[in-house]
């Protein structure tokens, strides 16, 4: 009985410990990644880019009502000499200066933005256009040398009867 106990606690600890450790049988084999696509990510960037730019049109279509507004209320209270009047509009008018200048900020922000994203996508494009060539690269390497050993194996083991000759340089200056 003892013995039994003892096997199976062994048992038990080893199937843990084997468990735990990363040198199991299983620890060789690769694990299989699906490829997705980023078009989710991207529409919702565009989504969100297309709804951030229409509310800063909207904001710049509400300041405009509201300068018209306050001219129309400068017209009106001109001639008043009612110093409430003239508080109300000294207030308005500070409020729609600093909200122009918040307007302003937030259009440089967007130029910006759009100007980040046009660089961050020529980046992209670049080294995608790299690793084409760099692909194409070692594709071309890896197919030379065996193109070059299926040659060797098929010239004959005498020396080239072809001579080499040295050619002059072409000029660079064309005559016409």
């Amino acid at each position: 009985m003892l013995r039994h106990s003892t096997v199976i606690v062994m048992v038990l600890t080893a199937a843990t410990l084997w468990g735990q450790s990363s040198a199991g049988p299983l620890a060789n084999r690769r694990q299989m990644v699906a490829a997705t696509s980023n078009a989710d990510g991207l529409r919702a960037a565009n989504r969100a880019r297309a709804a951030a730019n229409q509310n800063l049109e909207e904001l710049g279509k509400t300041l405009t009502k509201m300068q018209a507004l306050l001219k129309e209320m400068q017209a009106k209270t001109n001639g008043a000499k009612d110093p409430v009047a003239k508080a109300n509009l000294e207030m308005w008018t500070l409020m729609l200066d600093q909200l122009d200048k918040q307007y302003e900020q937030l259009r440089d922000v967007a130029r910006q933005r759009e100007d980040l994203e046009a660089r961050r996508s020529a980046l992209y494009k670049q080294a995608d256009e790299k690793a084409a060539e760099a692909a194409r690269r070692a594709k071309e390497a890896t197919s030379a040398p065996a193109a070059g050993s299926n040659a060797s194996r098929q010239t004959p083991s005498t020396p080239s009867a072809t001579p080499t000759t040295a050619t002059p340089p072409a000029s660079s200056s064309s005559p016409n």
